[in-house]
Formats: C-alpha cells, sequence, structure tokens
C-alpha cells in the first residue's frame, strides 16, 4: 500500500513540473511574440546611397563570340569541342586497340593546356525541326488544294470540247494526266512529312530517352608579355579566333584517330552548355535560342519620344495660334 501511494505522489509530482514548464514555455512565447514583437520599429533607409549595380554585373561574361565565350575583362576566351563517339564493350579487339592508341594522342595533344571534359544528359529538342516540318507540311497541302481546283476547272473544260477537235482534247488529257501525277506526288510527300513528324515528336521532349552530351572546354588568355605591343580589342578578338580554333582543329583530328565525332561549338551553345551545367533545371525550359529569337527588348521605348512628342504638340499648338492671330488681324484690316 505504501508502495502504490509513493508511486501516487511521483506521478503527482512529475505531473507538476510538466505543467509549471508549460506555463512558463507560454510565458515566454507570449512575451517574444506580443510584447517583444511590439518594440520592433521599422528602419528607414535613405536607398537613393545604397550602390546600384546592372545586371550585366552579375553576368560571369563580358561578351559572345561567333565561336566562343569573352571572359574576365575581354582577357580570357573559352572555346568547347563536343563529342560523339563509338560503342567500345562492342568493337572488336583491333578496333579497341585502335581506339586506346588514339586517344592517348589525344592526350599527348593536350601536353599542359588547360582544358575541361563536361559530362551532362539533357532532353532531346526537336522542336525546330517539327516547326520545319510543320510549314513544309502546310505549304504542301495547299500546293495539293490549289492543284485539285484547277484540275477539276481544266477537266470541266475538257468536257465541253466538241466532238470533231481530237487534237484539242488530246491536249487537255495530257494536262490533266501530268496534274493527276503531281497532285498523287504531293499526297505521298504529305504523308511522309506526317510520319516523319510523328516519330520527331515522339523522340523528342521529356519522354523520349535523354541525350548525352560530351564536351571539352578549352580556352586561351591574352597576356601583353607575350606580345612585342599592345593589341587593339579587334586584333584580340581575331588573335583569339585563331588560337581557338587551331586547338579545336588539333582536338578534333586526334579524336577521330579514336573514332570520336566532334565538331567547334558556336558562341550560343557554348553558353547554353555553361548555363545547362550551372542550372540544370531551369535550363530546360528556358533555351538560349528561344531569347535570341524573342523580341523582348522591343516593348522598351525610351522617354525620348515622350518629350519628341510634346515638344511636336507644342509647335502644332504655336502654328495654329500665330494662324488664328493672322486671320484675326486680315479681318480687322478689311
Amino acid at each position: 500500500m505504501q508502495t502504490i501511494d509513493t508511486l501516487v505522489r511521483s506521478v503527482q509530482i512529475i505531473a507538476v513540473i510538466i505543467v509549471v514548464l508549460l506555463a512558463i514555455c507560454g510565458a515566454v512565447g507570449f512575451y517574444f511574440m506580443k510584447i517583444h514583437r511590439s518594440r520592433v520599429q521599422e528602419k528607414h533607409l535613405d536607398y537613393s546611397q545604397f550602390r546600384r549595380l546592372d545586371s550585366l554585373e552579375y553576368v560571369k561574361f563580358d561578351d559572345v563570340g561567333e565561336y566562343m565565350v569573352v571572359a574576365d575583362g575581354k582577357k580570357r576566351f573559352i572555346g568547347a569541342v563536343a563529342c560523339s563517339g563509338c560503342e567500345f564493350r562492342d568493337a572488336e579487339d583491333e578496333e579497341r586497340l585502335q581506339i586506346i592508341r588514339g586517344y592517348l594522342s589525344f592526350i599527348n595533344v593536350l601536353d599542359n593546356q588547360n582544358i575541361q571534359f563536361w559530362q551532362m544528359a539533357r532532353d532531346v529538342n526537336l522542336d525546330k525541326m517539327v516547326t520545319d516540318y510543320k510549314e513544309q507540311l502546310t505549304s504542301l497541302q495547299e500546293r495539293q488544294y490549289l492543284m485539285t481546283l484547277d484540275y477539276e476547272e481544266i477537266k470541266k473544260e475538257s468536257e465541253q470540247v466538241p466532238e470533231g477537235e481530237e487534237e484539242r482534247y488530246d491536249l487537255y488529257y495530257q494536262k490533266l494526266r501530268q496534274m493527276q501525277r503531281e497532285i498523287m506526288s504531293l499526297g505521298y510527300r504529305v504523308d511522309q512529312l506526317k510520319i516523319q513528324m510523328q516519330y520527331l515528336e515522339s523522340v523528342s521532349g521529356e519522354k523520349a530517352d535523354p541525350h548525352l552530351d560530351q564536351l571539352y572546354i578549352y580556352d586561351w588568355t591574352y597576356n601583353t608579355i607575350d606580345f612585342t605591343q599592345e593589341l587593339t580589342e579587334s586584333e584580340i578578338y581575331s588573335k583569339a579566333e585563331k588560337q581557338l580554333e587551331n586547338r579545336a582543329a588539333a582536338y578534333i583530328s586526334s579524336l577521330r584517330n579514336a573514332g570520336v565525332k566532334a565538331r567547334m561549338l558556336t558562341g550560343v551553345e557554348i553558353l547554353e552548355q555553361m548555363r545547362r551545367y550551372t542550372h540544370p533545371v531551369s535550363a530546360a525550359k528556358y533555351r538560349a535560342d528561344e531569347i535570341l529569337q524573342s523580341a523582348y527588348d522591343s516593348i522598351a521605348v525610351t522617354s525620348s519620344s515622350l518629350r519628341e512628342m510634346e515638344e511636336t504638340v507644342s509647335q502644332n499648338a504655336l502654328r495654329e495660334m500665330a494662324a488664328e492671330f493672322a486671320f484675326m488681324e486680315e479681318e480687322e484690316n478689311l
């Protein structure tokens, strides 16, 4: 009996401690939520004293050339080579040996130059090709429709040829036969385009298997010490283009010996690959070619147009007033 009383007393003490702790936590929470929070005042800051930055200052490159991206104060020029290789596991022993030797020669070409190898997967995007096919399909369907109308019209004319004019009827007959062949040919091309469009749509987008991108990124840096005289910006760009093209040609030739097909990327493609490397999620939704083809900058106008319009309206008003005064003076003189 004494043991049960002790146990009950212990439970009561624990319950009292828990209630006290909850009360203390509630009081502290009420203090911070109501009393302490009411003492916080909004600070009034003079934002005009802040250093204003242009959006271009956050961009990590300076310019985009035809086959390069310019960075580091227009002193560093970045180029890239995209690769697509063969299936090494399915190759014969002699082919594997040739591939290994070819890749070793490619490594020797690298020497001590800076280079990076990027490998990443992306969705296959064939939207542009599908759009081109749709335009061709629309054009062919219009030609087929118009030719069918011409065929029906010429057929009606041929039916009105008198029986004695066989030569004239033969001319209509030959013309109709030729138009039939052209209409059938257009119909065949329309069907083939529809089939190709269905195939392209099936292998494009998120549902299709991703495409593996393999890139070699390299650069060339302009150093005034390497030249006897300081070059102009155009001369630096020209020198950078030649240096990057020469390195790309050497890489492509060496990779070809290893069974790898390669090509030099354009500046826009390099920029898009960089963005895909750093922003893999959003890069699939917003592509560089869509930005280049858009007219987002045409929706902004400068304030000079407003000033010009105000000046034009003011001048027109002055002309009207001058004309009215001249008319009134003429009436007074009369």
